[in-house]
């Protein structure tokens, strides 16, 4: 007999994260949090890198990434990896999560936050601007996928 396991997600504080009815994020019953699109990448066929797209976190504490990685155009062994940045206080990016290497189709997801140690959640405190981008290596001539990052 299979059980399925039961998880339990909190913010930072340790307030229990609930969804609305309509998908939106509660906390312990407050009125629903706002979610944010920042960006959103349809299934097609994108260049092989990108240095990333920036946009603004001032009004979030956490991101949610999710990227649908379809296929490879050309290239010898081509993989890409994806990552978000965040902006320093002295106009430096730098790296708060990295993807694996992918090579096959697949999803990929993470969030983003001030999480807890030991949530598995990738623990970082944004600044007020990060970015979304990728590389490959493999020289491929282009990589389809979908992507969206959204904020709250």
């Amino acid at each position: 007999m299979s059980t399925n396991p039961t998880v339990t997600l909190a913010d930072s504080s340790g307030n229990l994260l609930a969804l609305t009815a309509a998908g939106a994020i509660k906390v312990d019953g407050s009125a629903a949090s706002t979610l944010t699109t920042f960006l959103t990448y349809l299934a097609g066929t994108q260049a092989v890198s990108n240095v990333g797209a920036s946009f603004s976190t001032t009004a979030v504490g956490a991101l949610a990434v999710d990227i649908t990685l379809t296929s490879f155009t050309g290239g010898t062994t081509p993989t890409v990896t994806f990552f978000v940045d965040r902006l320093g206080a002295d106009s430096v990016w730098y790296r708060i999560w990295t993807s694996a290497a992918l090579n096959s189709a697949g999803a990929t997801s993470v969030q983003i936050g001030p999480y807890p140690a030991g949530t598995g959640i990738a623990t970082a405190v944004l600044t007020g601007t990060a970015r979304f981008g990728w590389s490959s290596t493999g020289s491929p001539t282009a990589i389809t996928f979908s992507a969206s990052v959204i904020g709250r």
